[in-house]
């Protein structure tokens, strides 16, 4: 039998029933793609994981996830989705098993480990805007000195600009926040694609920074 770790449940989620399957069908849906490119260029700046720790925020099916693990990291995979964290579960290999924790948990709540690195592919824009500065201040305090962060935010003229209970800035509010921190890359790019929901127009900064050591 393959162990695999306990899923942490740092709350019931709050997220409503009919939104659930289509959180479902996103994780599905994600088993197909690569690592993000962000995560990588991270991983390269890094070399092999060599017991590093990293935090997968927003993790999803768990792609990148155990992409890390591949790389010898340790990893704390978050999110509040269960079909997602089950996917992870059942796709951790054997040998990578003690090197991972699981936790069910909203971003409004949880509260990150010291790590080396800190991923957040696609997921902050999912952070309320009110809660938005506390998810990026635990992100900054949860960064080791040297450590990095790699993920993206969504610019104002994204499709989803007006959407309630998200996050988009300007450029002048990216710069903000990034102050203090090392810009390794920052790129603002727009296209026209697709997303589960359908056609939309993307706008959004692709983001590798890291703390000062």
């Amino acid at each position: 039998m393959v162990p695999v770790p306990a899923v942490e449940n740092a709350e019931a989620a709050d997220r409503p029933a009919t939104a659930q399957p289509r959180w479902e069908r996103y994780s599905w849906r994600t088993l197909g793609r690569g690592p993000r490119p962000m995560l990588l260029a991270a991983c390269d700046l890094f070399g092999p994981g060599e017991g590093r720790t990293a935090v997968d925020l927003g993790c999803g099916a768990g792609v990148d996830s155990l992409a890390l693990l591949a790389r010898g990291w340790s990893v704390t995979a978050i999110d509040k989705d269960p079909a997602g964290l089950d996917l992870l579960t059942a796709r951790i290999p054997p040998e990578s098993a003690g090197r991972v924790r699981i936790v069910r948990a909203a971003f409004s709540e949880v509260v990150l480990p010291r790590a080396d690195l800190v991923h957040a592919g696609y997921s902050l824009p999912f952070s309320p805007a009110g809660q938005f500065a506390k998810l990026w201040a635990g992100i900054r305090d949860a960064l080791r000195p040297g450590g990095v962060f790699a993920g993206q935010l969504f610019g104002l003229r994204d499709s989803w600009a007006a959407t309630a209970r998200m996050s988009f800035h300007d450029p002048e509010q990216v710069a903000k926040l990034l102050e203090g921190l090392v810009v390794l890359r920052l790129d603002e790019t727009e296209w026209d694609g697709d997303a589960l929901s359908g056609p939309k127009h993307w706008h959004v900064y692709d983001i590798l920074v890291r703390r000062l050591a």
